[in-house]
């Protein structure tokens, strides 16, 4: 099925790092740093609160903090530019990559693979992610949305991809969970996909597009480069 396969794309948040869990040690963060005196039960009450008010990361900044300070009651508050400059020079240093993530990363390079990563969200924040999850350098290239101007489900940054590592879109296979920036965005560019059952989108399959749970399932499917 993949014998023509190139060049392997991949999603970052939710496909090869847990989003929730490295959104977790950021609020855990931003608690002890605004909020000291807040301690235990308390504290988790307002992690909590800020992972559902944050709608998996799909919610504006600038729409999700006045959320939290209107909840909170928070007199205090900074300005709301302090507080989105926060989130995204401060979020990108808590990354927790799933298990085996890396490893399938280094095993596809091992069989020749040309690696590359396409992830929405701003430019800071996401290119903060890799380099705190020292995965860089696995990859051929790396494009935020940000960057370009051009944001998933839009074909052209997926075609961006592939014209940047000179494969067309058969020779190209893309990697991530989201039903619709990653699904039918790299299928509307003509690639070969495979969605990644995790996250805020699990079990929100896309008739006739294989399905795995972790990365590490890609192995097996890519078969004849072993």
């Amino acid at each position: 099925m993949y014998e023509t396969v190139k060049a392997i794309f991949f999603d970052f948040d939710d496909t090869l790092q847990s989003r929730a869990g490295a959104f977790r040690i950021y609020c855990d963060n931003f608690l002890t740093r605004y909020f000291p005196d807040i301690q235990g039960e308390e504290k988790e009450r307002r992690m909590d609160e800020m992972e559902t008010h944050v709608d998996g990361g799909y919610k504006s900044r600038e729409a999700y903090w006045p959320e939290m300070i209107d909840l909170w009651g928070w007199k205090e508050a900074p300005p709301l530019a302090d507080l989105v400059e926060d989130f995204n020079s401060r979020f990108g240093k808590a990354v927790v990559m799933l298990e085996g993530s890396v490893e399938t990363l280094q095993e596809l390079k091992r069989r020749g693979y040309m690696l590359g990563m396409v992830t929405n969200g701003n430019s800071l924040l996401q290119n903060t992610k890799l380099d705190t999850a020292g995965i860089r350098d696995l990859f051929d290239m790396a494009v935020v949305s940000d960057d370009i101007g051009i944001w998933k489900p839009d074909k052209g940054i997926f075609e961006y991809a592939m014209q940047t590592l000179g494969v067309t879109p058969e020779e190209s296979l893309f990697v991530g969970d989201h039903p619709l920036n990653d699904i039918q965005g790299a299928l509307g560019a003509g690639m070969h996909v495979v969605w990644v059952d995790y996250g805020s989108f699990a079990g929100q399959a896309t008739p006739g597009v294989p399905a795995i749970k972790n990365v590490r399932e890609l192995l097996p499917l890519l078969k004849g480069k072993e």
